[in-house]
């Protein structure tokens, strides 16, 4: 489940368990809008499971141009968000677009992270 309402545009994500019990699984937060500031850059973090440290990702990319990756704090490519040319060439929207998550990624953590982008970048009537 993703808090879909942010004033400071700072979205959590958390799983929830059988018995109703919530966790906070990560923190996206968008960039300050300034024309101080080149960066631009889409920062998540996630929250340590039990012995692990805190994860740091990003946003490369464009997603509303469905061209974007989430990428670690180690540069490795986590996801991919990308349009296949056959579609594209098909469907003037990109409203259909594929999603490659490497090996031993937590999907739903991907997954999570998309539909926080697919809100900031979709219709809506915030500013």
């Amino acid at each position: 489940m993703v808090e879909a309402l942010s004033i400071h545009k700072k979205w959590k994500g958390y799983s929830f368990d059988y018995e109703g019990s919530q966790k906070l699984v990560f923190t996206l937060k968008e960039p300050a809008r300034s024309c101080l500031s080149n960066n631009n850059a889409i920062r998540i973090s996630t929250e340590p499971k039990s012995s692990s440290k805190q994860c740091e990702y990003e946003i490369n990319g464009y997603f509303p141009d469905r061209k974007c990756s989430i990428i670690d704090s180690t540069g490795n490519l986590v996801a991919q968000v990308g349009v296949k040319k056959e579609v594209e060439e098909l469907m003037a929207s990109k409203d259909v677009y594929q999603v490659v998550v490497k090996p031993g990624i937590d999907q739903a953590f991907v997954f999570g992270v998309i539909a926080v982008l697919d809100y900031i970048y979709g219709e809506s009537t915030r500013c």
